[in-house]
């Protein structure tokens, strides 16, 4: 079943996210992901929520996005992520 990973952040330095950004792409290409959507958070309507932008992206399954998320290739990026800005990754399962 396919799997979301969906990304909650607040950005620190817009140019250290772009960057992170084009060298993140490919490695989610890499293991099947493809990018939905990105966008700021409009409305909390109920609970709290600590981030300003949400971005999803569409993996085959869990053992994909996992496997992309554990990649040694995308840890190489985790320092720029942490740079860029500050986040909260989770992954759902379709059903």
């Amino acid at each position: 079943m396919a799997a979301y990973f969906i990304a909650h952040g607040t950005l620190k330095n817009t140019e250290k996210m772009l960057e992170y950004v084009d060298r993140s792409g490919p490695i989610v290409a890499h293991y099947g992901g493809e990018f939905i959507c990105v966008g700021e958070v409009k409305a909390v309507l109920t609970g709290k929520h600590k981030h300003k932008r949400t971005a999803i992206f569409k993996f085959p399954d869990v053992a994909s996005a996992e496997a992309w998320y554990n990649s040694d290739a995308y840890k190489a990026i985790w320092p720029l992520r942490n740079e860029a800005g500050d986040f909260d990754f989770i992954v759902i399962e379709e059903y």
